[in-house]
């Protein structure tokens, strides 16, 4: 059952397990998994040890010895550098997907899209802020890791792939200030700031 379903019945209950669910805050007991010898863990502790040493091994792979030597383009492409505008946000608010899980702020993206004017006024204000001191909110650089099983063998860390919630405020802040092929805004002094 959704949460909005929840509400439009009045199912409070349903509604409150829900939200739990979706904001990260549920838990259900952790499938047993095996250590890189292949023996079982059974202690809770131990196995997040695993599955966080799993994903730093998997995440921070060194940088390849001998990378592809690319030539630098030839065209200079226009660059707007002004900051993105209340009709992009708007139009990238009603773009974001509902149903999703919630990233590190805890924030639906139903909850942007009830009143889209004032969701537009206070974003733009911030991403206008933002644009200026060339920097983004450091929970916009973090994400909630989510391991999703993809094979058989499920005691096999190797059998899961991760997926990362990231803040909806941020994943808006991307869509209308990132570099993107369908927007001419391409600027090398304000990328490190773009998260995606």
């Amino acid at each position: 059952m959704t949460a909005e379903k929840a509400t439009r019945e009045g199912n409070m209950k349903q509604l409150y397990d829900t939200t739990k669910k979706l904001s990260g805050k549920y838990s259900k007991p952790e499938r047993p998994v095996k250590d890189k010898e292949g023996k079982p863990i059974t202690e809770i502790q131990q196995q997040r040890n695993r599955w966080v040493e799993y994903f730093e091994e998997l995440l921070n792979r060194p940088v390849p010895m001998n990378p592809p030597d690319i030539e630098a383009a030839l065209t200079d492409f226009p660059i707007d550098v002004n900051p993105p505008t209340k009709e992009e946000i708007k139009m990238a608010v009603r773009q974001i997907k509902n149903g999703k899980a919630v990233g590190p702020d805890n924030i639906l993206a139903e909850a942007l899209k009830s009143d889209i004017e004032v969701t537009t006024n206070m974003l733009h204000l911030l991403f206008k802020k933002i644009w200026e001191e060339e920097q983004v909110p450091m929970n916009w650089k973090e994400g909630h890791l989510i391991k999703t099983p993809k094979k058989e063998d499920l005691s096999k860390c190797e059998n899961y792939r991760g997926i990362t919630l990231l803040s909806v405020s941020g994943k808006i802040f991307n869509s209308v200030a990132g570099p993107d092929e369908r927007r001419s805004r391409r600027s090398t002094s304000r990328s490190t700031g773009w998260i995606s």
